[in-house]
């Protein structure tokens, strides 16, 4: 399979304007399309971590044209016109989407799949001829073995879990050179330090097994 992965802006995204506005981080996914009174549907399911996730959430129950469904905690699903998704405009049977969309800072990363290069070229360029309403960036093409699941739906994982985790990528725990201790994270985060790096590393192991058979 031939995947790219691209960076990617449009025009009346909800969750995009949400991003931007906010200091708050989402993942998305499409969950299937239906019809309503003579109209298409589709629905979606958005997971939200940052300071301000709680503002964007309660913006989103109010945002015209969005009906969402149900919530637990940080997560929601929801239902829009099909006609206002992007990617209903975008998109044909030749690609498909590889697992959840990361909503950021104002953009899309998108990984996308497709049986051949030119399917993919073809996606790449259909949206740059969209001047007036998106943006994107190629980042990295390549053929590989897709082993995917989606990291949205683990099962090992409690969401305290990966919301401790998210937490810990946000505030630079992971980078290199570190911008945070794990002493200082704990004191942040108000968890005990053996509790947060027991929770950590068990997080860190079930991700790190994924990634493995996506590899």
């Amino acid at each position: 399979m031939w995947v790219a992965e691209f960076k990617a802006w449009h025009k009346g995204s909800p969750l995009l304007i949400l991003s931007e506005k906010y200091d708050v981080h989402a993942f998305s996914q499409y969950l299937n399309s239906f019809e309503e009174k003579g109209k298409p549907k589709i629905m979606r399911m958005a997971t939200f971590w940052g300071k301000d996730r709680e503002h964007a959430i309660e913006e989103l129950l109010r945002y015209p044209g969005i009906e969402v469904l149900y919530r637990e905690g940080d997560r929601l699903v929801f239902s829009q016109n099909a006609i206002s998704s992007y990617h209903t405009l975008v998109t044909d049977k030749t690609v498909f989407f590889l697992g959840p969309v990361l909503e950021e800072k104002g953009f899309q990363w998108w990984r996308v799949g497709s049986n051949s290069k030119e399917n993919l070229m073809q996606f790449y360029r259909r949206i740059q001829n969209r001047k007036e309403n998106a943006k994107i960036e190629l980042l990295s093409i390549h053929k590989k073995q897709i082993h995917h699941i989606p990291l949205t739906l683990i099962p090992e994982l409690k969401s305290t879990d990966l919301e401790w985790w998210k937490t810990a990528v946000t505030k630079g725990y992971y980078e290199y050179p570190r911008k945070v201790s794990l002493e200082e994270l704990s004191r942040q985060m108000g968890i005990p330090y053996t509790t947060l790096k027991d929770h950590l590393r068990k997080t860190e192991g079930v991700l790190m097994r994924r990634l493995a058979q996506e590899l």
